[in-house]
């Protein structure tokens, strides 16, 4: 059964982890000697702090499930208890002092040593920042595989569920969402809503470094889309907006709370879990949470446009235009060529661009065209600085002007000058020049990745399908993860974590690691 007892879970923990376990005490060791991993303790620190909502739900609906949830905590917070303990303290004589002398100063907000961790935040090297990501997106995950195993799946499977939620990709291994206690169903879309985010930005929330910038760009967002030093808290203010928002619509469209918080956070996040393993929606349910998956995939600029009352440069943005007028031509060239239902066409066109992946409809009895034009769609991606994953529309805007004028150069007279624009504002050729590159390395690492499924025996279309879904954290398959050999399963959670944090970042750990290595 999916369920064991407390002993039992522990016994597997020990003999199934011991060397994980291992490992993790030296790590938590060193920890307080290495400056590097202190930073990496504070990423899990601020990780693990919204994983307290299932923990504290399962106390009260008595699920059982409390005691997975809150080790995952434990270890995830661990290295960072101590100095909160030892701030807390700190906090409390100071206030103590403060009310007997009240022109001693005093702050609350103390407690997190926020000073402390943005000057150490502030002098992170590149290749720093660029580990500190790329370990954190698997460490997080790893940990946070825990309640998985105590609900009976083994290493491999727990981890790929795991890595598959914090990716917002959505691929499931688990054969019956339905028999888990309701607050691991809330623990999948809690790391789901999470990911959507970025683990860093958790962190980013509180320290507002100056080297946030860097951080942003490595998890596919740039301050200068919505302006330096009010990034952070600009993101966080739409996307708890969008999920309110996204709950009441499910909720009044007569979709019980419990689902609407989760269906809500998987689909502003563009995850793509689903709380239970079937649902019977109506139409106008469909549409509702269609609305919410094309929402999270819609760049957060539109939303400060919006905010700020800036409607025509919200609406007439062209990359928003671009990303509206792919999903009305895909479905129309479904619906004709293809003969799909029109609705049919429709949910599955937005699953695939916005990343979603909620297999609201069945893509497997879709006519091969239609999955090869899916296929088309999960690489291409949704807006820049959505929650959403893919090659992202700007970068294919971006090309495709420059491609424009290259052939347009060809009739015009030698020496003319000629300048790519998005939105009447010039793109510089380094900007082009990294758009060029990055999606040739994507699809050279897609033909690859293509090329070792056909070698395991599977179609082209299959192939292709599993690929483009993987690398570009979508979630839809034409074929049943759950039965993958554990090669198979490992090589996927390698493709959803490359499409998270994108390439480039990946090969410079390597790098940075080799550096180290030399030394």
């Amino acid at each position: 059964g999916w369920k064991s007892s407390h002993a039992h879970f522990l016994i597997f923990l020990y003999s199934e982890l011991q060397n994980i376990l291992f490992y993790l005490i030296i790590l938590l060791f060193i920890v307080n000697w290495m400056v590097f991993l202190k930073k990496l303790a504070a990423v899990m620190f601020y990780a693990s702090i919204p994983l307290l909502l299932p923990f504290f739900y399962s106390l009260y609906i008595d699920d059982g499930a409390a005691f997975s949830i809150g080790i995952t905590v434990f270890v995830l917070a661990f290295a960072g208890i101590p100095g909160v303990l030892k701030n807390i303290v700190d906090t409390i004589s100071g206030f103590v002092r403060h009310f007997f002398h009240p022109e001693t100063p005093w702050n609350y907000a103390n407690i997190f040593n926020v000073e402390s961790m943005r000057k150490q935040v502030d002098v992170l090297t590149l290749g720093e920042i660029l580990a500190l990501t790329s370990i954190a997106w698997i460490a997080i995950p790893a940990i946070s595989s825990i309640p998985y195993l105590y609900y009976g799946l083994t290493p491999i499977d727990a981890f790929f569920e795991s890595v598959s939620g914090w990716t917002t990709t959505g691929l499931s291994v688990i054969a019956s969402v339905s028999n888990l206690p309701h607050s691991i169903i809330l623990f999948r879309s809690i790391t789901q809503w999470l990911g959507g985010l970025g683990i860093v930005v958790l962190m980013l929330t509180v320290i507002r470094s100056s080297e946030s910038s860097k951080f942003l760009k490595i998890e596919g967002r740039s301050s200068s889309e919505i302006g330096f030093g009010s990034t952070v808290s600009s993101i966080w203010k739409i996307y708890l907006t969008l999920t309110v928002v996204g709950i009441i619509l499910l909720f009044v469209a007569d979709i019980d709370f419990f689902n609407s918080v989760n269906l809500a956070s998987t689909g502003i996040s563009t995850g793509g879990f689903f709380p239970s393993d079937s649902f019977d929606f109506s139409l106008i349910q469909k549409f509702v949470l269609a609305l919410i998956t094309i929402s999270g995939a819609t760049s957060f600029l539109f939303y400060r446009n919006l905010g700020r009352g800036n409607f025509k440069k919200a609406f007439f943005d062209e990359e928003f235009i671009f990303y509206l007028l792919l999903i009305l031509l895909s479905v129309i060239l479904i619906f004709f060529i293809d003969h799909e239902n029109s609705y049919d066409a429709f949910f599955g066109v937005v699953s695939a661009i916005t990343s979603s992946g909620f297999d609201i409809v069945s893509i497997i009895p879709f006519h091969n065209f239609s999955k090869y034009f899916l296929i088309i769609l999960m690489i291409i991606g949704a807006m820049v600085g959505s929650t959403g994953g893919g090659l992202k529309l700007r970068r294919i805007l971006i090309l495709v002007k420059a491609i424009i004028l290259h052939i347009r150069a060809a009739f015009l007279p030698s020496g003319t000058v000629q300048v790519v624009k998005l939105n009447g504002s010039p793109i510089e050729n380094s900007a082009i020049l990294e758009s060029a590159i990055f999606v040739f390395s994507y699809f050279l690492l897609f033909l690859v990745a293509t090329g070792v499924f056909i070698a395991i025996n599977y179609t082209i279309v299959d192939s292709m399908f599993i690929v483009a879904s993987a690398m570009g954290n979508v979630g839809l398959s034409t074929i049943q993860v759950s039965a993958l050999g554990f090669g198979t399963k490992l090589f996927l959670i390698i493709l959803m974590y490359l499409g998270r944090i994108e390439i480039f970042p990946s090969l410079a750990l390597i790098k940075f690691i080799g550096e180290l290595v030399k030394k």
